[in-house]
């Protein structure tokens, strides 16, 4: 029973306009004691509201903490740890020690950096004890907006590692008792810092017209040029090219389409397109009998995209994004460009954003020209 009355509760109570006065509840010399705290909780009608109440709910579980070390040191003659006086950068060095006694040599650069933006931001005095939520949100807003690292500024992916990094060494602080709670737990990260994905690589119309007039130069090998310039122009994988058989070439009114078995739709065969199908007197069997193995494949490749003066490394996901912005570049409608594509919606917003890039990079040197 003492042990029950030694204990202090956080209780409220129903007051006007649907509001709740927070209290504390406890025995003090055999009197039970309600402590007004003059917090209030707000009807949680709004996401204004429920910030509000989570804020009001953790002052006032600090000042019952408190109140609770207070009355074990009065009662039971318990020693109250006096608050650590150990700063920022003290903790991240010591992270970054553990991290190359391990032999991480990678981390421990990485967790260098970040203490570099840790000092941008508020400089490396501050106390990890005094390192609360508002800290944390304030650092998370500085990485996203305002953080220049030593070649501009950082991709979110950087940013990103700095949190959880930082977010380890307030860990170990928990381990160790320094703080009670990490911060960073109470913080929205990842919808103001989302994870970025590369933009997807194509060939331009330029590169194209090259690669067209570009001889391969493994001359014993005529069709890895056909079957490559087929994909960009049907967005066939490279499996598909592989499997391809005449039958899968179909002509129905006029108009000749092309099976993509992979998946699972056809695309129209253009004048363009059916330049590149090998010249035979038999439509039977595989379109690209004798194709090389990948490795081979590849090589061939390699070589003549540098023969063409072309950068990109050609393999036939490039020719497949190719076709991608072919599509979308003259105007092709979303659904129609998601099945001839056979990808959905939600694919479909890389090859978008593929071409909001190129036109964008279109409009700003012709501004230079000008």
């Amino acid at each position: 029973m003492g042990t029950k009355k030694s204990h202090i509760n956080l209780k409220y109570k129903d007051i006007e306009n649907e509001k709740k006065s927070l209290y504390l509840d406890y025995y003090k010399d055999g009197k039970r004691i309600r402590e007004v705290l003059h917090l209030y909780l707000l009807p949680e009608t709004s996401k204004k509201n429920i910030g509000v109440n989570k804020q009001t709910l953790k002052q006032a579980e600090a000042i019952r903490a408190a109140r609770q070390e207070e009355r074990l040191s009065s009662d039971f003659g318990v020693e109250i740890r006096k608050p650590s006086t150990m700063h920022i950068d003290e903790a991240i060095d010591s992270y970054e020690k553990t991290a190359l006694d391990k032999g991480d040599i990678s981390t421990a650069n990485n967790i260098k950096y970040m203490k570099r933006a840790v000092q941008a931001y508020r400089g490396l005095d501050t106390k990890v004890v005094d390192i609360d939520e508002s800290y944390c949100d304030g650092f998370v807003d500085f990485l996203h907006k305002d953080y220049t690292g030593q070649f501009g500024k950082i991709r979110m992916t950087t940013a990103r590692a700095y949190i959880y990094l930082f977010s380890s060494v307030l860990n170990i602080a928990v381990t160790n008792g320094i703080i009670g709670v990490n911060p960073l737990r109470f913080v929205n990260i990842h919808e103001r810092i989302t994870k970025e994905r590369p933009i997807k690589k194509f060939l331009t119309e330029g590169k194209i017209k090259v690669l067209m007039n570009t001889q391969c130069p493994v001359l014993s090998r005529p069709q890895v040029k056909q079957a490559y310039m087929l994909s960009i122009f049907t967005g066939l994988s490279c499996s598909d090219i592989l499997s391809l058989k005449w039958r899968d070439i179909k002509t129905k009114d006029g108009r000749t389409t092309i099976e993509k078995r992979s998946r699972n739709t056809s695309v129209p065969l253009t004048a363009i397109a059916m330049r590149w199908l090998p010249q035979t007197g038999s439509h039977r069997g595989l379109v690209f009998n004798g194709l090389p193995k990948d490795t081979e494949m590849n090589n061939i490749l390699k070589l003549w995209g540098k023969k063409a003066g072309i950068e990109d490394t050609l393999n036939f996901m490039l020719a497949q994004n190719t076709f991608a912005y072919l599509l979308l570049s003259v105007g092709t409608d979303i659904p129609t460009a998601c099945s001839l594509l056979g990808v959905t919606a939600k694919t479909m917003k890389g090859y978008i954003k593929m071409i909001a890039v190129q036109q964008h990079l279109n409009e700003r040197n012709q501004n230079y020209c000008i």
